[in-house]
């Protein structure tokens, strides 16, 4: 059952990013983002780690921006690429100082800052953020409600 749940929140966070976006014009972090985040809603550490990891992405990614021209298919690609890369970097320097486990380590998923740190270039940060928070609390809400 939780599987199928899982699935289905997914399914309902594109839903309801699409419908969100619609209505205020902002996205709330990219289609996906909302549902993986509401997955990991009892885990605020891991919805932190992925927003600072998104923040982090965000500010290399705004750096390489200034000094060259990347846009489209070519600036998500760069960074996802630069997320994958921090997120590695990451668990290795936390796992090399032998805390294997650390909250820090566990982002959720290596696409997802990516995306969220897209987002944040293109419309800013606090508009993301707020947007994704406020989307991943329907979701969340909404799965309560389902499961009972």
């Amino acid at each position: 059952m939780k599987n199928l749940l899982d699935y289905n929140i997914v399914i309902l966070g594109i839903l309801f990013s699409l419908i969100f976006a619609e209505i205020t014009g902002v996205s709330p972090g990219g289609m996906i983002v909302p549902g993986y985040m509401a997955l990991y809603y009892n885990l605020p550490h891991r919805i932190a780690a992925t927003v600072g990891l998104s923040l982090i992405t965000f500010l290399i990614g705004r750096i390489l921006f200034n000094h060259t021209i990347l846009f489209g298919r070519r600036k998500f690609a760069v960074m996802i690429l630069i997320s994958f890369t921090c997120s590695y970097l990451l668990s290795w320097i936390v796992g090399y100082a032998g805390f294997i486990y650390h909250p820090v380590v566990l982002v959720i998923g290596y696409l997802v800052p990516g995306i969220l740190a897209l987002e944040m270039d293109r419309q800013g940060v606090i508009k993301t953020v707020a947007a994704m928070l406020i989307v991943t609390s329907i979701l969340k809400l909404v799965a309560l409600l389902w499961s009972r």
